[in-house]
C-alpha cells in the first residue's frame, strides 16, 4: 500500500491528561503526521504517548521515536475497551517503509487463546 493509502485507513490518536483521555483528530487533521498534530495542538512529540487504530484489526501504541511507552496494565485494559474490535495492541515498533504497517516491538493480544499455542510449544 502506498503511504497515502496507510494514512487515509488508519486512526491516530494520543493519550492526553491525567485520566489519559483518547483524542482523535478530526478527518480534516488525521492525515497529518503526528509531529504536525502534536505541534499544531501544543504537545511535544517526543513525550506524547500516540498511536493508531487500525479497524478490525490493532492498536499501535508508542512514545518518543517509536519507542515501547511506558504504561501499565491499567492503559492496555483501556485501549482494549475503547477500542472493541481489535486483535492486538502492538507496543513500540521497528521503523519501516512508509505506507507499511511497521512491526511491533511487543504485542499484547486480547485473547489468551491468540498465543495458546506457542505458549504449549515452550
Amino acid at each position: 500500500m502506498t503511504e497515502q493509502e496507510f494514512l487515509e485507513k488508519r486512526i491516530p490518536f494520543w493519550l492526553e491528561g491525567e485520566d489519559l483521555r483518547i483524542i482523535i483528530p478530526s478527518n480534516m487533521d488525521k492525515n497529518d503526521i503526528h509531529a504536525h498534530l502534536s505541534k499544531k495542538f501544543g504537545y511535544n512529540f517526543m513525550f506524547c504517548l500516540r498511536g493508531y487504530y487500525w479497524p478490525n484489526s490493532h492498536v499501535m501504541l508508542y512514545s518518543g521515536n517509536y519507542n515501547i511507552p511506558n504504561v501499565t496494565v491499567y492503559v492496555i485494559n483501556y485501549l482494549f475497551q475503547y477500542f472493541k474490535d481489535v486483535n492486538y495492541i502492538g507496543l513500540g515498533c521497528y521503523i519501516g517503509t512508509p505506507g507499511e504497517i511497521w512491526i511491533p516491538q511487543m504485542i499484547v493480544p486480547r485473547e489468551i487463546n491468540m498465543i495458546k499455542d506457542d505458549i504449549r510449544s515452550i
